[in-house]
């Protein structure tokens, strides 16, 4: 039968060649060595497979220094300790021994065996043993090696690996009789280091091998450079050094003649720019000259031009409006628009109404950029609802007469906050595509039928589809052949109640995907009557 392959070899393998099989057989080999001392120091479970999935990585990532190790046991168990001391505050680890020795007290106290509460005070008592004696008890307790094994590790006997084995067993007793814990000499070591034997969880080394070989592959070639350099001889490697300081030298000087030419070549275009930027400046001056002239002869043709103007004023007699009835528009005065209630919208989709644009006048482009800045801000509320709208189980007070199958009930929450922003982007779009004036008439159209026209305005209305308060949304289930679905609408402080049937296509996206059953059901046709008369 083949030996198995020591841990420097497939430490080597992996170096130099980059071999997955050789990494894999490693994590194998100690997987359970390194979570069991990750589960020791933390408790967690699911931290330890974080801790051991890391202790791998740094493997892969130090593998060319290892190679020279013939068991990673030892470097193992103190690197997941390690890691494991970075995931823990010092003030929980002294909470902690706090905590195990009370337990111990009390288990004292019961007459229960202290073993299983000095699991946690473990590894540290490892750590204070020597090198030799920590890699004699992890290898023969910790991974359940023979002690052949242990012996081949060290360079002795398998006898002489067995005394050191017990001896390693005595020191690590008296670290826990030092502090005051009563553990009864080398058996008793024994005993707590074989039931710290824990299962490690399926397909943790399957995930530890993946990590490490992904974290170990982004470094492998140079794994492969730094394995090279570290197998050189004193000549070779004296010979590399001479290569390298004399490379970056031959670059430096045709660096620096190309620097020289480089520089000659600037400093004729320079020349020759400046050459060029005196004649461009002469003939600037000519053209400021030029332009003086004709702005002194346009404001003198301005000022006859207006002064021809005044005169024809005052001798032509002013126009007369008059009604026109087959004109499909009047002149009224502008304050007067003030006073006119316009819808601003068509629906509850914020569509513009042809009002609307005709009493502003807007044109195509005009209607255009209007409709997208209202389309934009009802999209911006939607989403900001979405993100706080919750569905909920109907109460007595919400069926209204309706079964609770019948029912169903949302709450929403006010976004005044985000409403607050998305007013004043739509304010200024409005301001920007009408004008002041036209924008003003605008606004106070929409907070009539659409929205509410101040953020504190204390009131509601059955035809807007922005809300300036939370409230309770009841949705009632349509009869076939309906095109509206009831919707009854009460304000979170219960100060303001609506309840208007919503037409299909007004109803907004938000909702939509709570009641699509509902709204399939409205479009599709009612059942026929078979008792009506034929």
């Amino acid at each position: 039968m083949t030996p198995a392959p020591l841990d420097c070899e497939l430490v080597t393998d992996y170096a130099a060649r980059g071999s997955e099989a050789a990494f894999r057989a490693l994590v194998t080999r100690h997987v359970n060595l390194v979570y069991a001392t990750a589960l020791r120091q933390v408790g967690d479970a699911g931290i330890a497979e974080e801790i051991t999935q890391n202790v791998f990585i740094a493997l892969a990532r130090k593998a060319p220094r290892l190679s020279g190790i013939q068991t990673l046991a030892g470097w193992l168990h103190r690197t997941a300790i390690l890691e494991a001391k970075t995931r823990i505050r010092a003030e929980l680890r002294r909470g902690r021994r706090q905590e195990v020795a009370a337990e111990i007290a009390a288990l004292q106290r019961e007459g229960t065996s202290t073993l299983d509460a000095l699991v946690p005070l473990l590894d540290e008592g490892l750590l204070n043993l020597r090198d030799g004696d920590r890699l004699a008890l992890v290898m023969r307790f910790l991974e359940e090696r023979s002690l052949r094994d242990v012996g081949a590790a060290l360079g002795v006997d398998e006898d002489a690996a067995r005394k050191r084995v017990s001896r390693a067993l005595e020191r690590l007793a008296g670290f826990f009789r030092q502090r005051g814990f009563a553990v009864p000499g080398g058996a008793g070591a024994a005993a707590l280091l074989a039931n710290t034997v824990i299962v490690v969880p399926t397909g943790l080394a399957a995930s530890a091998t993946s990590a490490g070989l992904a974290a170990g592959g982004a470094t492998t070639g140079f794994n492969l450079v730094l394995f090279k350099l570290m197998a050189l001889t004193k000549t070779q490697s004296a010979v590399l050094c001479a290569g390298v300081v004399a490379v970056p030298l031959a670059w430096q000087r045709r660096a620096e003649a190309r620097v020289v030419r480089q520089l000659d070549e600037t400093t004729a275009q320079i020349k020759s720019a400046s050459r060029s930027a005196t004649e461009l400046e002469a003939q600037v001056q000519r053209a400021r000259d030029a332009l003086l002239r004709a702005q002194t002869d346009n404001s003198s043709s301005a000022a006859r031009l207006a002064a021809l103007n005044g005169q024809r004023d005052r001798q032509a007699p002013r126009p007369v409006y008059r009604w026109d009835d087959n004109s499909p528009l009047a002149r009224v005065p502008k304050k007067f628009l003030e006073q006119l209630h316009v819808p601003a919208t068509a629906n509850r989709r914020g569509q513009l109404s042809e009002q609307i644009r005709e009493v502003l006048q807007m044109t195509d482009d005009e209607a255009r950029q209007t409709q997208w800045a209202i389309d934009r801000f009802l999209s911006d509320y939607h989403a900001a609802l979405a993100q706080k709208m919750r569905p909920l189980e109907p109460t007595e007070q919400d069926l209204n007469g309706h079964k609770p199958e019948e029912t169903r009930v949302f709450e929403v929450p006010e976004v005044n906050d985000q409403l607050n922003q998305f007013r004043q982007m739509l304010f200024a779009d409005l301001d920007a595509t009408l004008g002041s004036e036209r924008s003003q008439l605008l606004r106070k159209a929409l907070g009539e039928d659409w929205m509410p026209p101040e953020l504190d305005y204390d009131g509601s209305n059955s035809r807007w589809a922005v809300h300036n308060f939370g409230y309770r949304l009841r949705i009632y289930q349509p009869v076939p052949g309906d095109r509206s679905i009831m919707e009854d609408l009460v304000s979170t402080d219960r100060r303001l109640r609506t309840g208007v049937p919503m037409a299909l296509d007004d109803i907004p996206d938000i909702l939509r995907v709570h009641i699509q059953d509902w709204i399939a059901l409205a479009q599709s046709q009612p059942p026929k009557d078979t008792n009506a008369p034929k």
